[in-house]
């Protein structure tokens, strides 16, 4: 017979993983934001890729944000994004679902580039 405080144990750490991955109870998927700004870092690494920038709001000030995709391995296999897709001083936009935990986070649904070029996520989920 397994000992109550091991499957107390389990079940407690349990939730961690699930609240980790749930992105409607991070992001409000009903809402879509657009911001335009400078790359002041991009991580392409594990476990979310991430964008770092500076975009000025409606009163002239800076506001930093840090935006996340999927994970690099899914880019890897499917394309999309690469390790060299952004780097700091790019002026891009981005739209995206906000964070209903953090302020300025969001998660990545579209990265217009400096050249024009558009990534966009549910695109590439779907193999388009």
């Amino acid at each position: 017979m397994v000992p109550a405080i091991v499957v107390a144990g389990l079940l407690a750490g349990s939730g961690s993983g699930f609240a980790h991955h749930s992105f409607s109870a991070h992001y409000d998927i009903e809402v879509e934001v657009t911001l335009e700004g400078v790359v002041t870092d991009y991580q392409f690494i594990n476990p979310h890729v991430l964008v770092f920038l500076d975009v000025t709001n409606a009163a002239g000030e800076v506001e930093q944000w840090i935006a996340e995709s999927n994970s690099p391995s899914l880019f890897r296999r499917r394309g999309g994004l690469r390790a060299d897709s952004l780097e700091a001083g790019d002026a891009i936009t981005l739209a995206g679902h906000p964070s209903r935990v953090n302020p300025n986070d969001l998660h990545i649904s579209l990265i217009v580039f400096p050249d024009g070029t558009e990534f966009r996520r549910n695109a590439q989920a779907q193999g388009q």
